[in-house]
Parts: structure tokens; sequence; C-alpha cells
């Protein structure tokens, strides 16, 4: 009995893994973006079959359990591109992410993050590419956000709100980037806490920061995280899209620094459109007081306006968090 069922375990373990790497080949096909592969992965589930299974149906099949392909903003997927890709170098591709270490997380996978499914309108990125503790994709998650370009004073608050929400259980959520970003992530590890890096880029396009290099373990301290194929190079519409992730794995989103909404150039700003997400998706947002930086932020009084939580002492952030969110917890036991 014991043999039957570790060989039942280890058939499911080889099943899982090689819908993975299906999915992972699919979402390398031209035109199958995350709606499409949201839309395959819904109907498979519910006509009880596989991913493989698609591949064994013939056209009229393929046609009867997808009927909005080939239409609309569906045009380009047909069940001729179902089988345009190049198996030998997507297999070699996968296998390669595996012994760097990458791993390949999806929605049918334990370790998906829970919110994810609740924030994203029923189309969740379908693979997240992670290095790292991939169990700080389910953590008690608080992201800092805010400007590249920031005054000394600024990066040391940052660092400041980072080390006090790490020494209050919370790992802390950033995008990266140079500036606030960088300075989470930092503040996070220089006082023996965690942090989440949700990238703008594929997670081979990004080396590991020369001032992160000597504080961190990826066994325990550090996970990086993205959506974007692993190849995919820096883009400014993956920093917005990247935003949404940011604040989807977080209980709370805290803005240190933000620009107005659009600059004199029309330019949006990422933060602001970070924190409008937040307050988009019901998720607490806490802005620092404008008073309490040098530059007297626009975004930050904007958004403030917005419906933003004031921040006027960086002290007490975290039992801010936690009292708002004891709330939330409150309001959905009555409905």
């Amino acid at each position: 009995m014991f043999i039957f069922l570790l060989s039942l375990k280890q058939g499911q373990r080889n099943n899982m893994q090689n819908e993975k790497i299906i999915l992972y080949k699919l979402s390398n096909i031209e035109g199958f973006g995350t709606k499409t592969l949201n839309i395959i992965l819904e109907r498979v589930k519910t006509k009880n079959k596989t991913l493989e299974d698609i591949f064994n149906l013939n056209e009229k099949e393929f046609q009867n359990l997808f009927p909005e392909f080939g239409k609309g903003r569906f045009t380009k997927i047909s069940y001729q591109a179902l089988f345009n890709y190049d198996n030998e170098i997507l297999e070699n591709e996968y296998n390669i992410l595996l012994e760097k270490g990458i791993k390949i997380i999806t929605t049918f996978d334990k370790e998906y993050p829970k919110f994810i499914f609740e924030r994203f309108d029923n189309s969740p990125p379908p693979i997240l590419f992670c290095k790292g503790n991939v169990s700080l994709l389910n953590a008690d998650n608080v992201a800092i956000v805010g400007s590249r370009d920031i005054d000394s004073f600024g990066l040391e608050t940052t660092k400041k709100i980072a080390r006090h929400l790490s020494e209050n259980g919370y790992n802390v959520v950033s995008g990266y980037a140079k500036g606030v970003d960088t300075s989470a992530h930092l503040g996070a590890l220089e006082c023996n806490g965690t942090t989440t890096a949700v990238l703008s880029c594929g997670i081979n396009q990004m080396p590991i920061k020369k001032e992160i290099q000597e504080i961190y373990s990826w066994e325990n301290d550090l996970l990086l995280v993205s959506q974007f194929k692993p190849n995919e190079p820096w883009g400014a519409h993956n920093a917005m899209v990247r935003n949404k992730l940011v604040c989807a794995l977080s209980k709370a989103v805290i803005v240190i620094s933000s620009g107005p909404e659009k600059d004199q150039k029309g330019r949006m700003s990422g933060t602001f459109d970070a924190g409008k997400t937040a307050l988009k998706l019901g998720i607490p947002l806490f802005v620092l007081s404008p008073n309490l930086l040098s530059t007297k932020p626009e975004g930050n009084a904007q958004l403030i306006k917005m419906g933003a939580k004031e921040i006027t002492d960086c002290e007490n952030i975290a039992e801010l968090i936690n009292s708002e969110n004891q709330k939330k917890e409150a309001q959905n036991k009555l409905f």
C-alpha cells in the first residue's frame, strides 16, 4: 500500500511538472498572452482536461472548446498557432531555468500567491518566475514604493520604515528600481529581515545590485519575482504592469515620495500609478506626509486627497497597518 501511494504521489508530481512545461511552451507562442492563457487554463479545468489534451484535439474540437479564439481581440489565436513553436528549444530553455535555481510557479501550484486571484479580475499572471525564498510569496507583505530620484533624507527615511516593518514581522516588497525601491530592500536586509523584489523585466535580465550582493541569502532573505518572459528587457510599460503585482502581493502599500499623476510633458508617474492601483484594489494605502520630506512631493498630497492615509509618524506604521487590516477582516466577516 505504501509503495502504491508513493508511486501515486510521484505520478502526480510528474503530471504537474509536465503541465508546467506545456504552460511555459504555450506562453512562448506569439499572441498567447495572459488573457489567452487564462482562458485555456479555465476551460481545461471546467472540462476536466489537461493541457496536454489540447494538443490531441482536432481543429473542430479546438474551436468548440474555445469558440472565442480567432475572433475580436483573439484574432491571432488559432488552432494552427497552437503548434507554432520549437519544442526542443523551449524544453532546453525551461531546463536551463531550473538549473539556474529559478522556480516556475503557476496558478495551479500551492505556492502561488492567494491574494493575486482576488485582485487580478480573474486574469492573474499564469506564470511567476521566482528565485530565492518562494515562501515569501504568501508572507505578511507590505510594499514600499517611491521615486527613483530622491534626496538622501528620503532614502534614509525609506530605510528606517523598512527596518521598522521588518522588526515587526513584515516582509518588505518593492520594485527593485533605484532610489526608494533599492533603499527599501536594503533597509529590510540590513536588519536581518526579508524582502521581495518584483521585476519589470525578465528574471534573466536582472543582475543583483552591488549594494545587495554582500548581505542577502537566497534561501532565506530574498525573493526575485517576474511575470515576464525570462529574457524580456525592461520597458516603461512593463514597469506599470509590474506595479499591480507589487500591490496585489501586499497587505498594505506605503508611498514614500511620488510625483504628480502626470508631469508637464504628460508622462505618468509610476509611483502615483501604484498608489492609485492600491486604492482601486481596496488595499490600505499609506502616504508619507509631504511635510516630513524636504521636497514636499506633489503626488503625495494628491494621493492623500484621493483617500490614502497620511503618515505623520514613521515609528507607528506597523501598528497603523495592523489596525487597518483588522478593520478589513471585520468588515469582510459582515458580508
